[in-house]
């Protein structure tokens, strides 16, 4: 008996038909998504980690206020800093590094030793071990 609540599976997509065999999804996000080069000094190399580290607005404010300070002064949109909005209340992002391939290890043990106060996001890029966006089959129907 088929089960009829599961979703049909996305096509699965070789690296043969992707950009005309050129290139992979990571290589593509990694020259595209991350824009910027390996933080490693003298390295030109495409990077394939980003990590972005974040703090709350009134976390950063009271532990950096000097930092807070020259951030509002230099903001080119008035003086105010910077902030994302999440789940847990404004933050602000204050870090963002990309490493490549060679220096993604040395990068991930100092992202590690950050305090816990601050909230760490690794960007890896796309791969078979993370999940794909798709559109819902119901949605496709309309």
């Amino acid at each position: 008996m088929e089960r009829r609540d599961r979703q049909p599976k996305g096509e699965i997509i070789h690296r043969s038909k992707l950009f005309g065999g050129l290139a992979t999804a990571q290589e593509v996000h990694a020259k595209l998504g991350f824009r910027q080069p390996c933080a490693a000094p003298g390295c030109e190399a495409t990077p394939v980690i980003q990590i972005k580290m974040f703090m709350l607005y009134d976390e950063f404010v009271a532990r950096q206020p000097q930092l807070a300070a020259m951030i509002a002064m230099t903001n080119e949109a008035g003086r105010y800093v910077p902030a994302v909005p999440t789940t847990f209340g404004p933050m602000v992002m204050f870090s963002k590094v990309a490493a490549c391939r060679s220096h993604q290890r040395e990068l991930e043990k100092e992202a590690a030793k950050a305090p816990s106060y601050v909230l760490v996001e690794i960007d890896r890029g796309p791969g078979a071990d993370k999940p794909q966006v798709q559109v819902a089959a119901k949605l496709l129907s309309v």
